[in-house]
């Protein structure tokens, strides 16, 4: 599950819940990084985060693909 979830993020995919208001999704700026960090985003404060963090806080919040507010369904596009 794991891997699925990290090809997703570096594809510019968006996991979170939009009624707790997080999300965790790739920047532009990490695309092609060699540790690229995501940003951890809860009501409207951001975070770096490393991609092990990322899936750790997806799996135990149970994140699914969403919707950003801002952003949409894909940061890469």
């Amino acid at each position: 599950m794991h891997k699925l979830t990290e090809s997703r993020l570096l594809a510019g995919f968006i996991y979170g819940d939009s009624r707790t208001k997080e999300y965790v999704y790739l920047p532009g700026s990490e695309l092609d990084s060699d540790n690229p960090f995501l940003i951890y985003e809860e009501d409207g404060h951001r975070e770096d985060v490393p991609m092990d963090r990322a899936l750790e806080i997806i799996e135990k919040r149970s994140l699914r693909q969403t919707v950003h507010p801002l952003f949409g369904k894909n940061t890469m596009q």
